[in-house]
C-alpha cells in the first residue's frame, strides 16, 4: 500500500511539473522580442517584464518605472543586479529582479531609461 501511495504521489508531482513547464513554454512563445531583451521589452503597446513567465503591463496603466541599480557594479563588474519596480496608476506595484549583462539589447539602466522615455513612460533612476 505504501509503495502505491508513494508511486501515485510521484506521478502527480511529475504531472504538475510538466504542466507548469508547458505553461511557461506556451506563455513565452507568445512574445517575439523576448530573446536577449534584458529586464523588459516592448510589444503590443505593453511593457513586458522578461521574467520566467512574461508579465505584460499596458502603457496607459503605468504611472512610473523605478530602476534600482548599483553604480559601482556598473563600473567595475561585467554583470550587475537590477530591481525594476513598475508603479501602476491603480497603486499596485510589480517588482522584478534582473541580473544584467552588457550583451542585452537594453544593456544598462541608462539604455532602459532612454527606451522608457522614448515610449513616454516616466522613469526614475535610483542608485542603491
Amino acid at each position: 500500500m505504501y509503495m502505491f501511495v508513494s508511486m501515485m504521489f510521484t506521478i502527480v508531482m511529475m504531472i504538475f511539473v510538466i504542466a507548469i513547464s508547458v505553461a511557461v513554454i506556451v506563455t513565452r512563445s507568445k512574445y517575439k522580442n523576448k530573446s536577449n531583451a534584458g529586464a523588459f521589452f516592448f510589444e503590443n503597446n505593453c511593457m513586458v517584464l522578461n521574467t520566467g513567465i512574461p508579465y505584460a503591463i499596458p502603457y496607459d496603466e503605468i504611472d512610473r518605472v523605478e530602476l534600482h541599480y548599483s553604480a559601482w557594479e556598473l563600473k567595475y563588474k561585467l554583470s550587475y543586479d537590477l530591481i525594476v519596480k513598475v508603479k501602476k496608476k491603480s497603486g499596485k506595484t510589480k517588482i522584478t529582479f534582473y541580473k544584467g549583462f552588457r550583451t542585452a539589447k537594453l544593456a544598462t539602466p541608462f539604455d532602459m531609461e532612454a527606451a522608457l522615455k522614448e515610449k513616454g513612460i516616466c522613469c526614475v533612476m535610483m542608485e542603491k
